[in-house]
């Protein structure tokens, strides 16, 4: 079966709204941009909320923590990182094997043309899945609360495969096109465009921390029109409130975790070039809002190994005034340090004996959990623990697409990050970062479009983008214009094009670019 658009997009779904430095100032300004801060604020809180190892999430049970129009789109993600970019897949996207360029494999461009023909069914399937149990509260895994006859886990399996199969090679087929608008296709549409900017741009062949945004973008729209829950909150219908700030992180980390498995193939099979990247200078060549997620998840750790600590701390206490050592509660202890996570310093392979011994030393140990930031430079580490936590993974990818570079040369950023005494100061900064370096630049946001769910209040300097140029000019202080020979009828051959370009002071004709500390 072949790629089919199922759904147009109404083009006045969504629309820019930043050309220039006066719309910039406008965004800065703008309940737009507040609501987005808010929104990945509530994203790392949520993740400390509470006493959760892991930070609320585990790979082998990625589901957990979704509803089930989020579990819909983690199928389709699943499905996206999958097949579309497995080469012996049927439903695979081959690479371009004649290019031999360091950045930018056109196949990407097949990729983004599929990702738009079937975005419709994707937006479409997780919007039915809402719909469907938006009017029942979440049900346990207890047969006699199932829904419909089913339960949590049973609903949520159901949906992400429904999710799987509309991002497959059997979406076309689920969803017929539908012509008269509506206010759920309005809807719809409004979200296609926020999910096709989040995955790079087919014509730059390019991803960056602006396409990021889009996702985050995405996400925030889902969970204004109530996605983020089933219906109901302590037995009270809530559709349209705002969810917990603990539902909003639980459920932002499974679902970026799905997001990374994408978008990590896509640089490394494809190719994609960094769109606005700082360089070695910069935090990462690609994302940002990862390792905030990633520090937080960190310290949901900590928090959660304190607690663990205190409460052996305190029935050691209780063993050693009855004088009961050696009892069957020392075994309780063990079998809960086995369920822990695993020890900095311990081996997966080494005895109960060697875990209950660090167990003890590490409960008496004031100093608190010995993952400091500093715990991405042990490579076994981020070989054991990368799946499930978001930071590692990160760190881990780096290393692997830059295996021949220093750690501190390829990432210093990261590498300065790493020598924090916490997490909580590395989540701060990355906050702080992502607001300064990400929502407060013009060349990263310039790209957003808003709609009527993320909505600009003010009116755009122009009412469309403006159009490619039609000439070049020499990047030298007073330089003079060059025409394009197919600009003005001249000849288009190369020499024609460059005898009409004045000389430059410059060797090679263009002056060299200066590192930020360099000014």
């Amino acid at each position: 079966m072949t790629d089919t658009p199922t759904a147009s997009i109404n083009d006045n779904a969504a629309r820019r709204y930043i050309y220039n430095q006066a719309d910039m100032e406008h965004f800065r300004r703008s309940a737009a941009r507040k609501e987005l801060v808010s929104f990945v604020s509530a994203m790392g809180r949520g993740i400390t909320t509470g006493n959760n190892p892991h930070g609320g999430y585990t790979p082998h049970s990625p589901l957990d923590r979704l509803t089930p129009a989020l579990a819909s789109l983690h199928g389709s993600l699943s499905c996206m990182s999958s097949t579309w970019m497995d080469q012996n897949h049927d439903d695979g996207i081959p690479l371009d094997l004649t290019v031999k360029a360091r950045f930018g494999n056109p196949a990407f461009r097949t990729w983004y043309a599929r990702l738009v023909e079937r975005s419709y069914g994707i937006v479409r399937c997780l919007m039915d899945c809402h719909v469907k149990y938006l009017s029942c509260g979440a049900p346990s895994d207890d047969d006699a609360n199932a829904v419909d006859g089913l339960t949590r886990n049973q609903i949520l399996a159901e949906c992400s495969d429904r999710g799987y199969r509309a991002a497959s090679n059997e979406g076309a087929s689920l969803w017929p096109p539908v012509n008269s608008p509506s206010k759920q296709e309005e809807v719809i549409g409004e979200l296609q465009a926020y999910l096709h900017d989040s995955f790079g741009h087919p014509i730059r062949i390019d991803y960056g921390t602006g396409h990021e945004s889009s996702f985050v973008v995405f996400l925030l729209s889902l969970c204004k029109i109530g996605c983020f829950h089933w219906g109901r909150y302590d037995g009270e219908r809530k559709s349209k409130s705002n969810p917990p700030p603990e539902v909003v992180g639980l459920t932002s980390l499974a679902i970026f975790h799905a997001y990374l498995n994408v978008t990590q193939g896509l640089q490394r099979d494809y190719m994609l070039e960094p769109a606005g990247s700082h360089g070695v200078w910069g935090l990462d060549d690609y994302h940002c809002i990862p390792f905030y997620l990633g520090a937080c998840q960190m310290m949901a750790r900590e928090q959660s190994q304190k607690q663990s600590r205190q409460h052996r701390r305190e029935k050691g206490d209780t063993h050693e005034r009855a004088g009961e050592k050696g009892s069957d509660t020392d075994k309780d202890d063990l079998e809960s340090a086995n369920m822990m996570p695993a020890n900095l310093y311990l081996h997966k392979s080494s005895r109960p004996e060697s875990v209950q011994s660090v167990v003890t030393t590490d409960a008496n140990n004031d100093d608190g959990d010995p993952w400091t930031p500093s715990i991405i430079h042990n490579h076994h580490i981020l070989e054991m623990h990368s799946p499930t936590y978001i930071y590692l993974s990160c760190i881990q990818f780096i290393r692997q697409i830059k295996p021949n570079a220093p750690f501190f040369e390829s990432s210093p950023m990261l590498n300065d990050i790493s020598q924090l005494g916490s997490w909580s100061k590395a989540a701060s900064g990355l906050l702080r970062l992502y607001e300064g370096e990400v929502l407060d630049k013009l060349p990263v946001v310039q790209h957003f479009v808003f709609g009527k769910i993320f909505s600009a209040d003010w009116s755009p300097s122009r009412n469309a983008p403006p159009k490619a140029p039609d000439t070049t000019f020499i990047n030298v202080p007073m330089g003079e214009q060059c025409v394009a020979p197919w600009a003005d009828g001249r000849a288009s051959s190369a020499n024609a094009s460059l005898e009409s370009c004045p000389p430059t002071n410059y060797p090679g004709g263009m002056p060299p670019t200066r590192a930020p500390w360099a000014k």
